[in-house]
C-alpha cells in the first residue's frame, strides 16, 4: 500500500504513504524509534523525509500483566482507538515500538483496517535469510511465556534460546525498574544473560523489546545483537519512505 515515488516535482517528494505509530509503549522506546526513522531515511531535504502520524497513549494497559493474567485489562481497545485516530489523521500504515504489543497485531489489523507492520516475522526473515540457526531472546515475560516469538521463529527454521528463570528476572528488572523507571542499567547484569544464552548455543541475541534497544543505543553492547527495533523501523521507512541502501539486508522488499 505504501509504495514510493522517486518522482521530484517542483521540488517536492511525492510520498504514497504515510505512517501512523501507536506510541507511548514505552515513551523512551517512542522517541527513539522516531530518531531511527529519521536516520534511515534517504532523505537529503526535509521535504524527503516521510510523513508521520504518531500519538503517543502511556496509559494503554501494559501488554505483559494481561497476557500472564495479572490483569484484566485488555490493552488492546485503547491501541485499536487510537489506530482508528492515525487512520483518521491520513496513515496508511501503522508500527507499534512495542514488541509486546504484537501479541494483539491481528486482531488490531483486522479492527483498525489498516496493514500493520510485523516486526516479528521481519526479524525471523532476517535471520532466516542470514542463514542464523539459533538466536536467544531477550524480551518481557509476557513476549516468552505468549512465544509470539518462538512460533514465527520455529517457521523460519530459527531455533529459539530463552532465559532461565533467574535470567529472566534480571531482564523483566532491567526493563521495568531500570529503563521504564529511568534509572541507570546494570550493564554487567545485561551482559551475564547474554553470555549464559551464548553458551546455550545462540549465535545472535534478538532484543525483543524495544526498551532494550536503549542499551544498544547507549552503551557499547557488541555486534552479535540484533535490535527488533531497527528492524521495524527499516522496513516502516521501506514502505513509506527511502531507506539507506546499509539497512535494507534486515528487511523483506
Amino acid at each position: 500500500i505504501c509504495l514510493y515515488s522517486n518522482a521530484i516535482m517542483k521540488g517536492k517528494v511525492k510520498n504514497m504513504g504515510n505512517l501512523g505509530i501507536i506510541g507511548g509503549l514505552g515513551p523512551m522506546a517512542t522517541a527513539y524509534f522516531m530518531q531511527l526513522l529519521t536516520q534511515m531515511s534517504d532523505a537529503r531535504l526535509d521535504q524527503e523525509h516521510m510523513e508521520i502520524y504518531m500519538i503517543s497513549k502511556p496509559s494503554i494497559p501494559d501488554r505483559t500483566s494481561y497476557i500472564l493474567g495479572k490483569s484484566r485489562q485488555s490493552p488492546l481497545p485503547e491501541m485499536v482507538e487510537v489506530g482508528k485516530q492515525l487512520k483518521q489523521m491520513g496513515a496508511d500504515i501503522l508500527a507499534i515500538p512495542c514488541v509486546t504489543a504484537h501479541f494483539f497485531h491481528d486482531e488490531l489489523q483486522d479492527e483498525v483496517g489498516l496493514p500493520v507492520i510485523n516486526a516479528i516475522e521481519e526479524t525471523a526473515f532476517g535471520l532466516w535469510n542470514r542463514g542464523i540457526k539459533n538466536v536467544g531472546i531477550l524480551a518481557t515475560e509476557g513476549t516468552i511465556k505468549s512465544q509470539i516469538f518462538q512460533r514465527v521463529l520455529e517457521n523460519y527454521k530459527v531455533n529459539s534460546v530463552i532465559p532461565d528463570r533467574g535470567m529472566q528476572e534480571i531482564i523483566t528488572d532491567i526493563i521495568y525498574h531500570k529503563i521504564k523507571a529511568g534509572n541507570t542499567v546494570d550493564i554487567e547484569e545485561f551482559e551475564y544473560v547474554s553470555i549464559e544464552l551464548n553458551k546455550k548455543g545462540a549465535q545472535v541475541i534478538i532484543l525483543a523489546c524495544t526498551e532494550l534497544s536503549l542499551i544498544k543505543k547507549d552503551l557499547p553492547i557488541g555486534i552479535d545483537y540484533l535490535d527488533v527495533m531497527e528492524v521495524l523501523a527499516a522496513k516502516a521507512v521501506q514502505q513509506c519512505g527511502r531507506l539507506k541502501t546499509e539497512y535494507k539486508k534486515w528487511i523483506t522488499l
